[in-house]
């Protein structure tokens, strides 16, 4: 990412007109620093690198090697666990995960915007689009889905057909043989500036432009960077965004003419869902789908299920209890050794324990 420079000039170019002497930036989500140290060249007066992983080591030596330290402060932690400790008039950010939507990294731009940025204030970028297209792309249907029914070296792996077909595929395949069959059609808009992160739904037509057989579905997203839009199709260059690739399985034959409908639905944080529907026959399917999920994980995904008390439950609640901002690890250790003798056969299995609980908060 920090050495994609199609995105890193688009970025460049949108910030030059909006950091000022007086302008305080937020670099949200900043992994190496990249964005907000373009902000500091072009003279802001600070800049905060907020990032939760250790990749903030690097931001860090990053801005000693650049002399900024005077003028860059890095907080490392999520954005909710850390203070900035004044409002800005710039946040930059790298939220959009691939096909926009993916990563659901938008609720947390939206909550720098509410808390932090000032009254006419400007987001970097401010606005995206969701586009899709039907594609005919046979040797990505054949790599993906296709190739579980060819049996490897006697071996039957049907199986995982349908498991494969009901996932969203990212990366460049796409990119070797992907015929558009219509026109892209937009499925969302948002305007990052009042935009909020609402369940998605929506529905589009297209108009198949030759005969050809539909393998599935080519998403992305188009970001606004100041007067300019950035898109990351397969027609724009690369980025390091993929494209998303939503499979149609077995695949549909398209005639020229044919009116064709998408329907594609995802909650937040949720599976996406997508059906495609021709003059002829349509087809269904879902990420919900794209992997086994057994009758159990099904049960405690329910907004009324009662866990029942086990072992491994309380011995994460002992070790959480056991954090006094007192003891030390090798403390707990002991203790939890003690406590679930059965469990740890020595300290140092229980102090392995301990040290994964704590990293996960």
């Amino acid at each position: 990412m920090a050495l994609d420079r199609v995105r890193n000039d688009a970025y460049a170019a949108a910030l030059a007109p909006v950091v000022t002497p007086d302008s305080v930036v937020l670099d949200l989500g900043a992994g190496t620093g990249v964005m907000g140290l373009m902000a500091a060249r072009l003279g802001a007066r600070h800049v905060y690198l907020v990032e939760p992983s250790d990749v903030l080591c690097v931001a860090e030596e990053i801005v000693a090697v650049n002399g900024l330290q005077d003028r860059v402060t890095c907080l490392r932690g999520r954005l909710e666990d850390v203070v900035v400790p004044e409002k800005v008039d710039v946040i930059v950010s790298v939220m959009t995960g691939n096909f926009l939507l993916t990563e659901d990294l938008l609720p947390v731009l939206f909550h720098a915007r509410d808390t932090l940025l000032k009254p006419g204030g400007h987001l970097v970028p401010d606005a995206a689009v969701m586009r899709a297209v039907p594609v005919s792309a046979a040797s990505t249907y054949d790599l993906h889905i296709a190739g579980w029914s060819v049996a490897q070296h006697g071996v039957d792996l049907g199986s995982g057909r349908a498991y494969a077909a009901n996932t969203v595929h990212y990366g460049q395949t796409l990119q070797r043989d992907a015929a558009y069959l219509a026109e892209p059609r937009t499925l969302l808009s948002l305007d990052f500036l009042t935009a909020t992160y609402d369940p998605l739904h929506c529905r589009v037509d297209f108009e198949a432009v030759t005969r050809a057989e539909c393998h599935g579905l080519a998403g992305w997203f188009d970001m606004r960077l100041g007067d300019t839009w950035l898109s990351t199709s397969l027609a724009s260059p690369q980025t390091h965004w993929s494209v998303a690739y939503l499979p149609v399985d077995p695949p549909m034959l398209f005639e020229q003419g044919d009116h064709v409908s998408l329907e594609l639905d995802r909650l937040p944080e949720g599976d996406w869902n997508w059906r495609v529907k021709g003059p002829r026959e349509s087809r269904r399917q879902s990420t919900m789908l794209g992997a086994p999920i057994s009758p159990e994980k099904l049960l405690k995904a329910r907004q009324t299920y009662v866990p029942p008390v086990t072992e491994p439950l309380a011995v994460a609640a002992f070790v959480l209890a056991d954090v006094d901002g007192v003891r030390d690890v090798t403390t707990i250790a002991h203790r939890l050794q003690q406590a679930f003798p059965s469990r740890f056969a020595t300290v140092q299995d229980a102090l392995a324990f301990v040290q994964r609980v704590l990293v996960s908060f």
